[in-house]
């Protein structure tokens, strides 16, 4: 995974476009990419004292999935334009997406203590027919360094490009479609990334979370930036999430569009969940019209 230090790079006269052209090209050959640097470790942590707080003491469903986190809080004080609209990775993502980039989903996950199974190989748009054009993103944020104890992600660099029709549909690659693709290119572990970076990866790319074998929980957040023109096999969970309408002039960005109800001040448990939300978004409708349900 190639790592590109962004610092504090901003669109004016010192932007280095030479580091958002590394960054993208990264993205088309090997699917992911860590900025470095890219956000303020302090809104990572205050972030994170509020995750681990909620995680203490909401239940957490992990029946489909053994890394379900809940959501962040999407209000004040709590919501920091670094993390949500990061200024270098916009660029990124409309160099990627194209210009109508839109976030569709505010989210986490978390490598639990005392699961010993590695998550399988999978990509999470698991039906999509493999183009040059990339359909949707993630954004990862550690908020703990990553090391081999506590649950990093294997990853198959250009792996994004790669077809899974030998999966019949479902998630499970055989060992000779994993075997074949490490025959290109090695897969590779998602340590040494730390808080204040920012990985972003291909819906598409072959990934896996490994057991965290520490002492705390591992978390990232993870936000889902998807080009809403591509209709083939997209899935209904990346049209859009709730956010507090007291904190709706936040969620408004010039270069990045963003798919989100508003729900009034009150009962915040609309947030403490671990699946992706499915709120009545335009994108949401929309897909329920194709899908005829």
């Amino acid at each position: 995974m190639q790592r590109i230090d962004v610092g504090s790079a901003v669109l004016d006269s010192d932007f280095n476009f030479d580091r958002l052209t590394d960054a993208i090209h990264a993205m088309h050959e090997d699917g992911i990419v860590c900025l470095k640097n890219a956000v303020d470790p302090q809104h990572i942590e205050n972030l994170h004292i509020k995750l681990l707080d909620d995680l203490s003491t909401v239940a957490t469903d992990r029946t489909k999935n053994k890394w379900n986190s809940l959501r962040p809080p999407p209000f004040h004080p709590y919501l920091y334009t670094d993390i949500v609209y990061n200024t270098f990775a916009i660029e990124v993502l409309r160099g990627v997406l194209g210009p109508n980039a839109t976030l569709t989903t505010y989210g986490a996950n978390t490598s639990w203590l005392g699961e010993e199974t590695p998550q399988q190989i999978h990509r999470d748009l698991p039906d999509g027919p493999i183009t040059q054009r990339c359909p949707a993103v993630v954004l990862n944020f550690p908020m703990s360094a990553f090391c081999l104890e506590n649950g990093p992600t294997r990853i198959y660099p250009g792996s994004h490009l790669t077809s899974v029709a030998q999966a019949n549909g479902t998630r499970r690659y055989t060992q000779a479609m994993l075997d074949e693709q490490a025959a290109r290119r090695a897969p590779e572990l998602t340590t040494d990334i730390c808080p204040g970076d920012l990985v972003i990866r291909d819906l598409r790319l072959w990934h896996g979370g490994t057991p965290n074998r520490s002492s705390v929980l591992r978390t990232m957040l993870a936000l889902v930036v998807i080009d809403p023109d591509y209709q083939q096999a997209d899935e209904s969970g990346f049209k859009g999430f709730e956010a507090e309408e007291s904190a709706k002039d936040f969620w408004h960005h010039e270069r990045l569009r963003t798919s989100v109800y508003f729900v009034p001040m009150g009962d915040r448990a609309y947030y403490l969940h671990a699946h992706h939300s499915t709120p009545p978004t335009p994108l949401f409708l929309d897909w329920q019209a194709r899908k005829g349900t």
